[in-house]
This record gives C-alpha cells, sequence and structure tokens, in this order.
C-alpha cells in the first residue's frame, strides 16, 4: 500500500502525542498506590527506603499499548557497589559493608507480602524474575510493575569519593545483580529533549507506536519499549532536530540509524539513554539484528522508499 507525504504526516501526527491527563494521572495512582501498600506494612518500620517511578511514564515516552507503570521500592541503608573500568581502591575495607538483616530475598518477600495484605493475593503476581505485577481494576486502579530494588554506586576513584548513584535489583531465582540507572536516564532524556526542541521524544514515541503495529502484525518480533527509546538517544540532536517538517527529519532519523547500525564499532558506539551501558554489550533483551529488522520494516511501511 502507498503511503504519500500527507498520510505520513497525519500517521507521525498521531504517534508522537505525549500521555494524556489520564495516563499521567495513571502514573501518579500508581506510585500512590505501593506507597500506602508499603507504608502500611509493620515490616518498614524504621527503614530507609525510597519508592518512585521509573521508565517510560515519568520519561513521558511512553505510548497507549505500553501500559505498565514501573514503580521501584529501594532500600537505601543497604546498598551495593562495584568499582569503574580499571579502579582499584586503595583500601578495601574504605567501603563499610552493611550489617543489618535485609538481603534480596528477605526484600522481595517483604514487598511482596504489603502487596498481597494491601491489593489481596489474587491482584498480585510474583512469579516474574525482577517485577511483582499489580493487575489493573477498571475504573478503580492501573496495573503496575513493582521492582524490589537496592541503592547502588560505582565507585570512579581509588578513594572512592567520586561515583555514580544508581539502582539494583536481584533476579527472584538467584543470579547476579541488575544494575540500572533511572535518574541517569530522566536527567539525559530531559536535556536531549530540550536540545531538540521536543523532537527526542517525539520520535521515540513515533517509533514505539510503529513497532508495536509491526509487532502485530507479525512483521518484527515484539521489542522491549525501551529499545526505541534506545536507539533514538543515539541519533545526534541536529538530525532529529534539523529544521525540516516532521517526516522529513523522522526519515533522516531512520537513515542515521541504518547507517550506525551497519558501522563496524556500533557495539562499542551506541549507548543506553543514560550513558552508562553499552546499547549491545552485555545480557540484553535485544540483538543488533533486532535493530536492523526495525529500521528496515519502519522505512518500508512508512514507504519511504517511492
Amino acid at each position: 500500500m502507498s503511503m504519500s507525504a500527507t498520510d505520513r504526516k497525519a500517521l507521525l501526527s498521531g504517534w508522537i502525542k505525549p500521555s494524556s491527563d489520564n495516563e499521567k494521572d495513571q502514573q501518579d495512582r500508581a506510585e500512590r498506590m505501593v506507597r500506602d501498600a508499603i507504608e502500611s506494612s509493620d515490616a518498614f518500620e524504621g527503614s530507609n527506603y525510597s519508592i518512585y517511578t521509573k521508565g517510560s511514564y515519568p520519561n513521558n515516552t511512553n505510548v497507549r499499548q505500553d501500559s505498565d507503570v514501573d514503580v521501584v521500592v529501594e532500600l537505601r541503608e543497604c546498598f551495593y557497589w562495584d568499582y569503574g573500568s580499571g579502579v582499584t581502591p586503595a583500601d578495601p575495607k574504605v567501603v563499610t559493608p552493611y550489617g543489618g538483616s535485609w538481603t534480596p530475598a528477605t526484600w522481595r518477600k517483604a514487598v511482596k507480602s504489603a502487596l498481597v495484605e494491601h491489593f489481596g493475593a489474587s491482584g498480585v503476581d510474583s512469579s516474574g524474575e525482577v517485577a511483582i505485577n499489580i493487575s489493573a481494576v477498571a475504573g478503580s486502579r492501573p496495573s503496575a510493575d513493582v521492582v524490589p530494588s537496592f541503592l547502588y554506586y560505582r565507585y570512579d576513584n581509588t578513594e572512592c569519593t567520586q561515583s555514580e548513584q544508581g539502582s539494583c535489583v536481584f533476579p527472584r531465582s538467584g543470579g547476579a545483580k541488575i544494575v540500572n540507572w533511572p535518574h541517569h536516564q530522566l536527567d539525559k532524556g530531559r536535556s536531549k529533549n530540550n536540545a531538540t526542541g521536543g523532537r527526542y521524544k517525539d520520535y521515540v514515541r513515533a517509533l514505539k507506536n510503529v513497532e508495536n503495529v509491526l509487532a502485530d502484525d507479525g512483521v518484527i518480533d515484539d521489542l522491549p519499549s525501551y529499545f526505541m527509546e534506545c536507539l533514538v538517544f543515539n541519533v545526534p540532536n541536529s538530525i532529529l532536530k534539523s529544521g525540516g517538517s516532521l517526516d522529513d527529519d523522522f526519515r533522516a532519523t531512520l537513515v542515521e540509524l541504518w547507517r550506525q547500525l551497519g558501522d563496524e564499532d556500533t557495539e562499542t558506539a551506541m549507548v543506553e539513554p543514560n550513558y552508562m551501558k553499552w546499547l549491545f554489550q552485555g545480557d540484553k533483551k535485544w540483538t543488533l539484528q533486532d535493530g536492523k529488522d526495525l529500521i528496515q520494516a519502519t522505512w518500508t511501511y512508512l514507504d519511504y522508499a517511492s
């Protein structure tokens, strides 16, 4: 089916729209209902913890089909740490180990128990490896993925006086911790969006929407919505906002992504939107080929070759 520039403009104009007031309300309600559940439990009395949303909702890159709100319940009195690349601590004892009773298993269990007590066993699914899901109730509450996490530091000098602060979570069945940088993602995303006059988040939402269409049609495999945010983050600001039309600059964005995905040094060049992780290194839920398939299918779907 052929698609004209006018058709694409209409499609893109709909795709780039940010969250509605109702979706913003879902984010606020999800955080509030999890906070109520945790604060009403005696298990956390006297503990130092923080509750906040992360991911596409606070970053304002969510689209209607990707509906779950990610809510972090982060223990802050117990923290984990690593050292930056090439950093060896001058004194291994400079960081004081935690001496309390919380462990990844007991923290997850306490969070789960508080959620079950508040929402009922039928409303809580703890079978996931990372998040505990609270099911939606129409007209009452949104669905939410609750992530029992710990404060995390990466020390970047031998004296451990310079660090980057993140968050880490341990899989339910065991294994290595998963480190995330939600506050870095939020800050870097806002800066890039401001520098591009809003085009960065516009095009993230557009790419997420077209991925949903392509996955629903069976053209490509379903991909994590975060992956689309990562891809667009790597497009230079000058391309995202070149002064052209919405259609022209989105086309240029796809061209640039295709170029980057085909470079020999892609795995050591493209980053996540936190500047703390490489996009295609480590254990990821996507591959380089996934990126190529997405960009090629998007190009074809929008009929840019005509």
